[in-house]
């Protein structure tokens, strides 16, 4: 599976954007049969979905569902329909994820036991490590903001200070296990640079990528979270200075007057690693 910077969240049954949220360049799309579905029309969503995906050709582009959350009058059903759409299909994001147990639970009927958990819950915060070490397929690990500040009674603001602990919580629990941590989305869609801010925040604090519920927020996402073209020659500078300082038997050594040593090179490893797979 090819870097998760951009996550694209579209409701399961508004067919008519299928296409543009396929179009819109996201690593991933997911196709929403929880909170973007209202109550009476699960079913119908159910339907679109499988209908659109059964004709659809994949693409570059991973295809998600998220289905309803563990205890809600929904899963049961949404759980038994994934057969009907596993083969086209990369994996299930489950929301409100709080255990260990929900995700095995979705895992047993999920293609290759792939789920991505989305922590919104103060449950699920605190709980991080243990979710992120259930027995599954994990790629990533989501944040939910809105649910999350929403529980706490608190708003939430444009600098964040509110959401440090819960996101570092999320950052810590993926890189355990070494997966990708998603931000959460930004819902002011008439805010660009706000929403680059936002994400610019999020990619200094360890995460990898972000949700996005609008297809213009996509490629500002992708381009915060894609190393530059001086991130890229920097990096390649430092590996040979590497390379020739081992040639050399040094372990530690001085690059553009600063020194370096393993940590460092291994971070302008992972660099080279991330630009050479947005490319493949």
């Amino acid at each position: 599976m090819r870097p998760l910077r951009s996550i694209l969240f579209v409701p399961g049954n508004r067919a008519d954007r299928f296409p543009r949220a396929l179009a819109a360049g996201a690593d991933a799309v997911v196709f929403d049969l929880e909170d973007g579905v209202e109550d009476g029309r699960k079913a119908d969503a159910r339907g679109a979905i499988a209908e659109w995906l059964a004709a659809t050709p994949a693409s570059r582009t991973a295809r998600f569902v998220r289905v309803n959350a563990s205890g809600s009058a929904w899963q049961a059903e949404d759980l038994v329909w994934l057969a009907s759409v596993s083969g086209h299909i990369e994996g299930v994001v489950l929301p409100k994820a709080e255990s260990s147990a929900d995700i095995e639970r979705v895992a047993a009927l999920a293609p290759a036991g792939c789920v991505i958990p989305l922590l919104e819950t103060a449950r699920g915060i605190i709980g991080a490590a243990a979710i992120a070490s259930a027995r599954a397929t994990i790629p990533a690990l989501l944040f939910g903001a809105e649910d999350f500040t929403a529980e706490l009674g608190i708003p939430r603001t444009l600098d964040g200070e509110e959401l440090l602990l819960a996101r570092s919580q999320v950052v810590l629990a993926a890189a355990a296990i070494g997966a990708d941590a998603i931000d959460a989305v930004f819902v002011d869609l008439a805010a660009p640079e706000r929403l680059r801010q936002d994400a610019t925040r999020a990619r200094a604090l360890g995460f990898r990528g972000k949700m996005a519920i609008h297809p213009d927020q996509v490629a500002t996402i992708n381009g915060v979270f894609s190393p530059s073209a001086d991130e890229i020659a920097r990096a390649r500078r430092l590996i040979d200075a590497a390379d020739a300082a081992r040639r050399q038997g040094e372990g530690a050594f001085r690059f553009e007057d600063r020194m370096v040593d393993a940590p460092v090179i291994a971070r302008a490893r992972r660099v080279l690693a991330l630009a050479d797979a947005l490319v493949k």
